[in-house]
Protein backbone atom coordinates (compact mmCIF):
# COMPACT_ATOMS: atom_id res chain seq x y z
CA UNK A 1 0.00 0.00 0.00
CA UNK A 2 1.46 3.38 -0.91
CA UNK A 3 2.53 5.80 1.95
CA UNK A 4 0.04 8.34 1.26
CA UNK A 5 -2.95 5.46 1.95
CA UNK A 6 -1.00 4.83 5.25
CA UNK A 7 -1.28 8.40 6.17
CA UNK A 8 -4.96 9.00 5.50
CA UNK A 9 -5.70 5.96 7.52
CA UNK A 10 -3.31 7.31 10.31
CA UNK A 11 -5.04 10.80 9.69
CA UNK A 12 -8.98 9.27 10.10
CA UNK A 13 -7.92 7.49 12.94
CA UNK A 14 -6.19 10.05 15.20
CA UNK A 15 -9.25 12.35 14.85
CA UNK A 16 -11.27 9.59 16.13
CA UNK A 17 -9.20 8.78 18.85
CA UNK A 18 -9.31 12.69 19.52
CA UNK A 19 -12.59 13.06 19.50
CA UNK A 20 -14.54 10.19 21.11
CA UNK A 21 -15.47 10.97 24.40
CA UNK A 22 -15.33 15.02 24.09
CA UNK A 23 -18.66 15.71 23.50
CA UNK A 24 -19.18 14.48 26.90
CA UNK A 25 -17.55 18.06 28.41
CA UNK A 26 -15.71 16.89 30.68
CA UNK A 27 -15.11 20.33 32.74
CA UNK A 28 -12.32 22.35 32.38
CA UNK A 29 -9.04 22.59 34.11
CA UNK A 30 -8.17 26.03 35.37
CA UNK A 31 -5.92 27.11 32.61
CA UNK A 32 -8.42 26.31 29.68
CA UNK A 33 -11.01 28.30 32.01
CA UNK A 34 -8.85 31.17 30.63
CA UNK A 35 -9.30 30.49 27.12
CA UNK A 36 -12.98 29.66 27.74
CA UNK A 37 -13.50 32.97 29.23
CA UNK A 38 -11.87 35.25 26.94
CA UNK A 39 -13.38 32.97 24.06
CA UNK A 40 -16.94 33.91 25.44
CA UNK A 41 -16.06 37.92 25.37
CA UNK A 42 -15.30 38.33 22.11
CA UNK A 43 -18.75 36.53 21.32
CA UNK A 44 -19.77 39.06 23.69
CA UNK A 45 -18.28 42.35 22.59
CA UNK A 46 -16.28 41.51 19.28
CA UNK A 47 -12.74 41.14 21.18
CA UNK A 48 -10.52 39.47 23.93
CA UNK A 49 -11.32 42.07 26.45
CA UNK A 50 -13.36 41.73 29.72
CA UNK A 51 -16.06 44.30 30.54
CA UNK A 52 -13.25 45.57 33.18
CA UNK A 53 -11.32 46.32 30.36
CA UNK A 54 -8.52 43.52 31.22
CA UNK A 55 -6.94 41.91 27.97
CA UNK A 56 -3.97 39.62 27.93
CA UNK A 57 -2.43 41.19 24.89
CA UNK A 58 -0.69 39.46 21.82
CA UNK A 59 -0.39 36.50 24.73
CA UNK A 60 -2.74 33.63 23.49
CA UNK A 61 -4.36 35.69 21.22
CA UNK A 62 -4.57 33.04 18.17
CA UNK A 63 -5.97 30.75 20.43
CA UNK A 64 -8.58 33.23 21.95
CA UNK A 65 -10.23 33.29 18.24
CA UNK A 66 -10.09 30.08 17.40
CA UNK A 67 -12.03 29.17 20.14
CA UNK A 68 -14.17 31.47 19.73
CA UNK A 69 -14.87 30.82 16.31
CA UNK A 70 -15.34 27.26 17.12
CA UNK A 71 -17.78 28.00 19.86
CA UNK A 72 -20.05 30.05 17.43
CA UNK A 73 -20.47 27.13 15.37
CA UNK A 74 -20.25 23.99 18.19
CA UNK A 75 -21.92 26.13 21.09
CA UNK A 76 -20.23 27.58 24.03
CA UNK A 77 -18.88 24.57 25.92
CA UNK A 78 -16.25 22.28 26.81
CA UNK A 79 -16.76 20.92 23.19
CA UNK A 80 -16.82 24.00 21.29
CA UNK A 81 -13.98 25.78 23.17
CA UNK A 82 -11.31 22.62 22.59
CA UNK A 83 -12.42 21.30 19.28
CA UNK A 84 -9.63 23.93 17.55
CA UNK A 85 -6.92 21.62 19.30
CA UNK A 86 -8.47 18.45 18.17
CA UNK A 87 -7.80 19.52 14.51
CA UNK A 88 -4.50 20.62 15.27
CA UNK A 89 -3.19 17.11 16.74
CA UNK A 90 -4.66 15.75 13.68
CA UNK A 91 -2.82 17.73 11.55
CA UNK A 92 -0.01 17.37 13.67
CA UNK A 93 0.20 13.85 12.66
CA UNK A 94 0.48 14.65 8.55
CA UNK A 95 3.29 17.22 9.42
CA UNK A 96 5.53 14.56 11.25
CA UNK A 97 4.81 12.55 8.65
CA UNK A 98 6.46 14.94 6.43
CA UNK A 99 9.25 16.69 8.51
CA UNK A 100 9.72 12.09 8.94
CA UNK A 101 10.04 11.77 5.36
CA UNK A 102 12.41 14.91 4.41
CA UNK A 103 14.79 14.49 7.06
CA UNK A 104 14.81 10.52 6.85
CA UNK A 105 13.16 8.49 4.61
CA UNK A 106 8.95 7.40 3.96
CA UNK A 107 9.59 3.98 6.59
CA UNK A 108 10.57 6.30 9.61
CA UNK A 109 8.08 9.00 9.21
CA UNK A 110 5.42 5.98 8.62
CA UNK A 111 6.40 4.49 12.32
CA UNK A 112 6.75 8.67 13.38
CA UNK A 113 3.40 9.04 12.19
CA UNK A 114 2.21 5.70 13.71
CA UNK A 115 3.58 6.77 17.23
CA UNK A 116 2.20 9.96 17.13
CA UNK A 117 -1.46 8.82 16.56
CA UNK A 118 -1.80 6.31 19.39
CA UNK A 119 0.41 8.13 21.79
CA UNK A 120 -1.63 8.96 25.08
CA UNK A 121 0.38 12.23 25.54
CA UNK A 122 -0.63 13.10 22.04
CA UNK A 123 -4.36 12.27 22.34
CA UNK A 124 -4.84 13.99 25.74
CA UNK A 125 -2.97 17.24 24.91
CA UNK A 126 -5.08 17.49 21.26
CA UNK A 127 -8.09 17.24 23.24
CA UNK A 128 -7.05 20.34 25.58
CA UNK A 129 -8.60 24.10 25.28
CA UNK A 130 -4.57 25.10 25.42
CA UNK A 131 -1.89 26.04 22.75
CA UNK A 132 0.66 23.79 23.06
CA UNK A 133 -0.78 21.24 20.49
CA UNK A 134 -0.78 23.91 18.01
CA UNK A 135 2.77 24.74 19.14
CA UNK A 136 3.65 21.19 18.50
CA UNK A 137 2.38 21.83 14.90
CA UNK A 138 3.99 24.94 13.83
CA UNK A 139 7.25 23.73 15.21
CA UNK A 140 7.09 20.88 12.72
CA UNK A 141 5.42 22.36 10.24
CA UNK A 142 8.48 25.45 10.71
CA UNK A 143 11.15 22.89 10.56
CA UNK A 144 9.62 21.09 7.47
CA UNK A 145 9.63 24.72 5.58
CA UNK A 146 13.44 25.55 6.66
CA UNK A 147 15.08 22.05 6.11
CA UNK A 148 13.36 22.23 2.53
CA UNK A 149 14.11 25.80 2.10
CA UNK A 150 17.97 24.93 3.19
CA UNK A 151 18.39 22.27 0.60
CA UNK A 152 17.30 24.22 -2.07
CA UNK A 153 20.69 25.62 -4.35
CA UNK A 154 18.50 28.96 -4.60
CA UNK A 155 16.65 31.17 -2.42
CA UNK A 156 13.04 29.57 -2.50
CA UNK A 157 10.90 32.57 -1.19
CA UNK A 158 7.86 30.58 -1.11
CA UNK A 159 9.08 28.15 1.73
CA UNK A 160 10.52 31.06 3.70
CA UNK A 161 7.45 33.03 3.67
CA UNK A 162 5.99 29.25 5.13
CA UNK A 163 8.06 29.48 7.61
CA UNK A 164 7.89 33.11 9.04
CA UNK A 165 4.27 32.01 8.52
CA UNK A 166 4.71 29.44 10.90
CA UNK A 167 7.12 31.24 13.50
CA UNK A 168 4.27 34.63 13.66
CA UNK A 169 1.12 31.65 14.16
CA UNK A 170 3.79 30.40 16.77
CA UNK A 171 4.22 33.26 18.27
CA UNK A 172 0.44 34.20 18.24
CA UNK A 173 -0.27 31.27 20.26
CA UNK A 174 2.50 31.55 23.23
CA UNK A 175 5.46 33.08 23.90
CA UNK A 176 7.23 30.14 23.25
CA UNK A 177 6.55 29.81 19.64
CA UNK A 178 9.14 32.23 19.13
CA UNK A 179 11.85 29.13 18.80
CA UNK A 180 10.37 28.42 15.73
CA UNK A 181 11.95 32.09 14.58
CA UNK A 182 15.16 31.49 16.74
CA UNK A 183 16.40 27.96 15.81
CA UNK A 184 14.90 28.34 11.98
CA UNK A 185 16.72 31.57 11.29
CA UNK A 186 19.99 30.34 13.11
CA UNK A 187 20.07 27.28 11.10
CA UNK A 188 19.29 28.95 8.05
CA UNK A 189 22.54 31.71 8.61
CA UNK A 190 24.38 28.76 9.51
CA UNK A 191 24.33 26.53 6.52
CA UNK A 192 22.61 28.88 3.77
CA UNK A 193 24.89 32.39 5.18
CA UNK A 194 24.97 33.95 2.00
CA UNK A 195 21.46 34.42 2.13
CA UNK A 196 22.07 37.01 4.50
CA UNK A 197 21.80 39.77 1.59
CA UNK A 198 18.29 38.32 0.66
CA UNK A 199 15.33 40.54 1.49
CA UNK A 200 13.87 38.14 2.48
CA UNK A 201 15.48 37.08 5.66
CA UNK A 202 15.52 40.67 6.19
CA UNK A 203 12.22 40.92 6.74
CA UNK A 204 12.14 37.59 8.68
CA UNK A 205 14.84 39.27 10.85
CA UNK A 206 12.49 42.14 11.39
CA UNK A 207 9.46 39.80 11.89
CA UNK A 208 11.29 37.96 14.80
CA UNK A 209 12.21 41.52 16.60
CA UNK A 210 9.13 42.59 16.23
CA UNK A 211 7.65 39.76 18.03
CA UNK A 212 10.83 40.13 20.64
CA UNK A 213 9.45 43.31 21.45
CA UNK A 214 5.86 42.12 22.14
CA UNK A 215 7.06 39.76 24.15
CA UNK A 216 9.86 41.83 25.80
CA UNK A 217 8.18 41.96 29.84
CA UNK A 218 7.82 38.08 29.90
CA UNK A 219 11.27 37.97 28.45
CA UNK A 220 12.93 40.16 30.92
CA UNK A 221 10.89 38.20 33.31
CA UNK A 222 12.02 34.47 32.49
CA UNK A 223 15.36 35.97 31.86
CA UNK A 224 15.61 36.76 35.72
CA UNK A 225 15.07 33.39 36.65
CA UNK A 226 18.66 32.14 35.01
CA UNK A 227 20.87 31.03 37.96
CA UNK A 228 17.99 30.80 39.96
CA UNK A 229 16.03 27.64 38.51
CA UNK A 230 17.07 24.54 37.46
CA UNK A 231 14.63 21.85 36.00
CA UNK A 232 16.49 19.84 33.87
CA UNK A 233 15.96 16.73 36.73
CA UNK A 234 12.34 16.88 36.57
CA UNK A 235 12.37 16.47 32.61
CA UNK A 236 14.64 13.69 32.77
CA UNK A 237 12.66 12.07 34.97
CA UNK A 238 9.69 12.25 33.09
CA UNK A 239 11.64 11.07 30.02
CA UNK A 240 13.34 8.41 31.50
CA UNK A 241 10.69 6.64 33.57
CA UNK A 242 7.72 7.20 31.23
CA UNK A 243 9.41 6.76 27.70
CA UNK A 244 11.91 5.14 28.38
CA UNK A 245 11.84 2.50 24.87
CA UNK A 246 11.33 5.62 23.01
CA UNK A 247 14.00 7.45 24.85
CA UNK A 248 16.58 4.22 23.78
CA UNK A 249 14.94 4.10 20.28
CA UNK A 250 16.18 7.60 20.22
CA UNK A 251 19.80 7.21 21.40
CA UNK A 252 20.26 4.59 19.01
CA UNK A 253 18.54 6.75 15.90
CA UNK A 254 21.03 10.02 17.17
CA UNK A 255 24.16 8.08 17.48
CA UNK A 256 23.51 6.27 14.21
CA UNK A 257 23.46 9.58 12.60
CA UNK A 258 26.29 11.05 14.65
CA UNK A 259 28.65 8.80 13.85
CA UNK A 260 27.37 7.93 9.70
CA UNK A 261 28.57 11.88 10.04
CA UNK A 262 24.91 12.49 8.86
CA UNK A 263 23.69 15.99 8.66
CA UNK A 264 20.15 15.93 9.24
CA UNK A 265 20.04 15.01 12.65
CA UNK A 266 21.26 18.64 13.45
CA UNK A 267 17.70 20.57 12.97
CA UNK A 268 15.52 18.44 15.04
CA UNK A 269 18.13 18.47 17.54
CA UNK A 270 18.46 22.22 17.58
CA UNK A 271 14.48 22.32 18.55
CA UNK A 272 15.24 19.45 21.39
CA UNK A 273 18.31 21.62 22.69
CA UNK A 274 16.99 25.50 22.45
CA UNK A 275 13.69 24.43 23.82
CA UNK A 276 15.46 22.49 26.49
CA UNK A 277 17.42 25.12 27.94
CA UNK A 278 14.74 27.50 28.10
CA UNK A 279 12.29 25.05 30.20
CA UNK A 280 14.81 24.10 32.24
CA UNK A 281 16.93 26.89 33.24
CA UNK A 282 14.78 30.04 32.38
CA UNK A 283 10.97 28.78 33.36
CA UNK A 284 10.39 28.51 37.38
CA UNK A 285 8.18 25.80 37.34
CA UNK A 286 8.60 22.56 35.64
CA UNK A 287 5.54 21.47 33.27
CA UNK A 288 5.46 18.31 31.13
CA UNK A 289 3.36 21.36 28.62
CA UNK A 290 6.41 22.84 27.96
CA UNK A 291 8.23 20.25 26.64
CA UNK A 292 5.38 18.90 24.89
CA UNK A 293 5.57 21.39 21.49
CA UNK A 294 9.00 19.49 20.86
CA UNK A 295 7.74 16.13 21.89
CA UNK A 296 8.09 15.17 18.02
CA UNK A 297 11.76 15.56 17.23
CA UNK A 298 12.29 12.76 19.94
CA UNK A 299 9.53 10.72 18.31
CA UNK A 300 11.44 10.81 15.00
CA UNK A 301 14.95 10.24 16.25
CA UNK A 302 12.62 7.50 18.10
CA UNK A 303 11.56 5.94 14.68
CA UNK A 304 14.46 6.28 13.00
CA UNK A 305 15.97 4.68 16.09
CA UNK A 306 13.58 1.44 15.34
CA UNK A 307 13.87 1.81 11.22
CA UNK A 308 17.38 0.98 11.47
CA UNK A 309 17.82 -0.76 14.14
CA UNK A 310 15.94 -3.36 11.79
CA UNK A 311 17.34 -3.00 8.67
CA UNK A 312 20.66 -3.66 10.17
CA UNK A 313 19.11 -6.95 11.20
CA UNK A 314 17.88 -7.63 7.98
CA UNK A 315 21.10 -6.85 6.49
CA UNK A 316 22.60 -10.22 7.77
CA UNK A 317 19.40 -11.96 7.40
CA UNK A 318 19.07 -11.31 4.03
CA UNK A 319 22.66 -13.04 3.15
CA UNK A 320 20.98 -16.55 3.94
CA UNK A 321 16.89 -15.33 2.85
CA UNK A 322 16.59 -13.12 -0.14
CA UNK A 323 13.25 -11.48 0.63
CA UNK A 324 12.90 -7.89 -0.23
CA UNK A 325 9.79 -7.23 1.79
CA UNK A 326 11.67 -8.80 4.64
CA UNK A 327 12.59 -4.99 6.19
CA UNK A 328 8.97 -3.80 5.82
CA UNK A 329 7.33 -6.72 7.70
CA UNK A 330 9.65 -6.51 10.46
CA UNK A 331 9.45 -2.64 11.45
CA UNK A 332 5.33 -2.92 10.71
CA UNK A 333 5.28 -5.63 13.26
CA UNK A 334 7.49 -4.61 15.62
CA UNK A 335 5.77 -1.18 15.54
CA UNK A 336 2.40 -2.76 15.63
CA UNK A 337 3.81 -4.59 19.03
CA UNK A 338 4.84 -1.15 20.46
CA UNK A 339 1.47 0.44 20.00
CA UNK A 340 -0.36 -2.67 21.22
CA UNK A 341 1.64 -3.27 24.28
CA UNK A 342 3.36 -0.26 25.38
CA UNK A 343 1.77 1.18 28.53
CA UNK A 344 1.86 4.95 26.66
CA UNK A 345 0.12 4.10 23.78
CA UNK A 346 -3.55 3.54 23.30
CA UNK A 347 -4.48 0.84 21.03
CA UNK A 348 -8.30 1.61 21.74
CA UNK A 349 -9.87 5.30 21.68
CA UNK A 350 -11.13 5.94 25.28
CA UNK A 351 -13.80 8.90 26.78
CA UNK A 352 -10.90 10.27 28.90
CA UNK A 353 -7.67 10.89 29.19
CA UNK A 354 -5.84 11.87 32.41
CA UNK A 355 -3.60 14.78 31.81
CA UNK A 356 -1.35 12.90 35.10
CA UNK A 357 -0.50 10.00 33.75
CA UNK A 358 2.80 11.01 33.53
CA UNK A 359 3.58 13.29 35.84
CA UNK A 360 0.92 13.93 39.08
CA UNK A 361 1.07 18.09 37.62
CA UNK A 362 -2.56 19.56 36.64
CA UNK A 363 -5.79 19.57 39.06
CA UNK A 364 -8.40 17.52 37.61
CA UNK A 365 -11.49 18.23 39.59
CA UNK A 366 -15.52 17.92 38.11
CA UNK A 367 -15.86 22.34 38.16
CA UNK A 368 -18.90 21.90 37.05
CA UNK A 369 -20.21 20.20 39.89
CA UNK A 370 -18.64 21.93 42.15
CA UNK A 371 -20.04 25.78 40.72
CA UNK A 372 -23.26 24.26 40.01
CA UNK A 373 -23.89 24.00 43.51
CA UNK A 374 -22.42 27.56 44.26
CA UNK A 375 -24.98 28.43 41.22
CA UNK A 376 -27.79 26.95 43.29
CA UNK A 377 -27.02 28.19 46.66
CA UNK A 378 -26.72 31.76 44.42
CA UNK A 379 -30.35 31.57 42.69
CA UNK A 380 -31.70 30.87 46.58
CA UNK A 381 -29.70 33.87 48.13
CA UNK A 382 -28.40 36.36 45.82
CA UNK A 383 -27.08 38.56 49.00
CA UNK A 384 -24.26 35.98 49.53
CA UNK A 385 -20.59 36.88 49.37
CA UNK A 386 -18.26 34.99 46.95
CA UNK A 387 -14.97 34.32 48.15
CA UNK A 388 -12.20 32.15 46.61
CA UNK A 389 -8.50 31.39 46.65
CA UNK A 390 -8.40 30.72 42.07
CA UNK A 391 -10.04 33.67 40.37
CA UNK A 392 -10.81 32.77 36.66
CA UNK A 393 -12.88 29.80 37.42
CA UNK A 394 -15.52 31.73 39.00
CA UNK A 395 -15.62 34.35 36.52
CA UNK A 396 -16.11 31.36 33.91
CA UNK A 397 -18.72 29.31 35.48
CA UNK A 398 -20.70 32.22 37.75
CA UNK A 399 -20.09 35.08 34.69
CA UNK A 400 -17.57 38.45 35.20
CA UNK A 401 -18.11 40.80 38.21
CA UNK A 402 -19.42 37.52 40.90
CA UNK A 403 -16.43 37.03 42.86
CA UNK A 404 -16.37 39.25 45.68
CA UNK A 405 -13.26 38.46 47.18
CA UNK A 406 -10.07 36.83 46.00
CA UNK A 407 -8.12 35.39 49.28
CA UNK A 408 -4.17 35.37 48.08
CA UNK A 409 -0.47 35.51 50.17
CA UNK A 410 1.14 38.99 50.28
CA UNK A 411 3.01 39.99 47.32
CA UNK A 412 5.55 42.65 46.32
CA UNK A 413 2.96 44.65 44.65
CA UNK A 414 -0.20 44.36 46.85
CA UNK A 415 -3.36 45.66 44.48
CA UNK A 416 -6.62 46.38 46.46
CA UNK A 417 -8.40 44.50 43.06
CA UNK A 418 -7.30 41.73 41.20
CA UNK A 419 -7.48 42.78 37.86
CA UNK A 420 -9.29 39.89 36.32
CA UNK A 421 -12.04 39.46 38.37
CA UNK A 422 -12.13 42.95 40.00
CA UNK A 423 -12.89 40.92 43.11
CA UNK A 424 -11.12 42.86 46.08
CA UNK A 425 -8.06 40.72 47.69
CA UNK A 426 -7.66 39.34 50.89
CA UNK A 427 -4.09 39.19 52.20
CA UNK A 428 -4.41 37.68 55.68
CA UNK A 429 -6.56 35.80 58.24
CA UNK A 430 -7.34 38.88 59.99
CA UNK A 431 -8.85 40.15 56.73
CA UNK A 432 -10.88 37.01 56.24
CA UNK A 433 -11.67 37.12 59.59
CA UNK A 434 -13.38 40.37 59.29
CA UNK A 435 -15.14 39.57 56.00
CA UNK A 436 -17.04 36.63 57.61
CA UNK A 437 -18.35 38.62 60.74
CA UNK A 438 -19.96 40.79 58.02
CA UNK A 439 -23.04 38.65 56.52
CA UNK A 440 -23.17 35.83 55.04
CA UNK A 441 -21.72 34.19 52.21
CA UNK A 442 -19.73 30.75 50.92
CA UNK A 443 -15.99 30.28 50.03
CA UNK A 444 -14.43 28.09 47.73
CA UNK A 445 -10.74 26.73 48.45
CA UNK A 446 -8.83 23.86 46.80
CA UNK A 447 -6.32 21.64 48.13
CA UNK A 448 -3.28 22.43 45.49
CA UNK A 449 -2.50 25.91 45.56
CA UNK A 450 0.38 27.36 47.59
CA UNK A 451 -0.59 30.62 47.54
CA UNK A 452 -3.19 31.06 50.44
CA UNK A 453 -2.37 33.07 53.40
CA UNK A 454 -1.04 31.34 56.90
CA UNK A 455 -3.86 30.48 59.38
CA UNK A 456 -6.50 30.76 56.53
CA UNK A 457 -7.01 27.09 56.11
CA UNK A 458 -6.87 26.10 59.71
CA UNK A 459 -9.55 28.76 59.93
CA UNK A 460 -12.05 27.54 57.85
CA UNK A 461 -11.97 24.49 58.38
CA UNK A 462 -12.57 24.99 62.29
CA UNK A 463 -14.90 27.65 62.33
CA UNK A 464 -17.14 27.54 58.79
CA UNK A 465 -19.39 24.90 57.64
CA UNK A 466 -18.54 22.57 55.09
CA UNK A 467 -20.79 22.32 51.99
CA UNK A 468 -19.35 20.17 49.79
CA UNK A 469 -16.11 18.05 48.96
CA UNK A 470 -14.78 16.97 45.94
CA UNK A 471 -11.75 15.63 44.76
CA UNK A 472 -11.97 13.91 41.06
CA UNK A 473 -13.35 14.87 37.43
CA UNK A 474 -12.74 10.82 36.40
CA UNK A 475 -13.90 7.82 38.15
CA UNK A 476 -10.30 6.59 37.86
CA UNK A 477 -7.53 8.95 38.36
CA UNK A 478 -3.59 8.69 39.09
CA UNK A 479 -4.41 11.78 41.74
CA UNK A 480 -6.91 13.37 43.39
CA UNK A 481 -6.94 16.88 44.58
CA UNK A 482 -9.99 18.07 47.39
CA UNK A 483 -11.79 21.29 46.64
CA UNK A 484 -13.94 22.05 49.31
CA UNK A 485 -16.92 24.89 49.47
CA UNK A 486 -17.75 26.14 53.10
CA UNK A 487 -20.82 28.77 54.17
CA UNK A 488 -21.17 30.90 56.89
CA UNK A 489 -24.07 33.38 57.97
CA UNK A 490 -26.41 30.36 57.01
CA UNK A 491 -29.46 28.62 58.54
Amino acid sequence: MKAKYWVTILVLVGFIYRIVGLGSNFSFWTDEVHVAIFARAILERGRPVLANGYSTGVYQWLQYWLSATSAKIFGLSELGIRFPTVVFGTLTIVAIYLLGKELFDCQTALVAAAFTTFLRIEILWSRQARPYQALQFFYLLGAWFIFRLSQEERFNWKYFLGFLFSGALASLMHGLGLVVFGVGLTFLLVFRPRWLERKWVGFGLSLFSFFLLIFKSQIFSVASFLGKTDNLFYYRVFLWHNYRLLFFLAVIGFLFLVFRKKLNWQLPFSFLIVQGIIISFFLNQPFTRYLYPIFPFFILFSAFGLTVGIRLVCERIKRFLKYSWLESLAIFCLTLLIIVFGTKFAPFPQKSYSLNEDMQEIPEVDWNKVYGYMKEKLSQDESLKLVANWNDLTVWYLGEGKLNYLVRKPSENPQVEDSLSGAKIIYSLTELEETVTEGKGLLIIDSWDNQVPEGVRGYVQTNLKREIILDRLYPFQPRYWSVEVFSWGQN
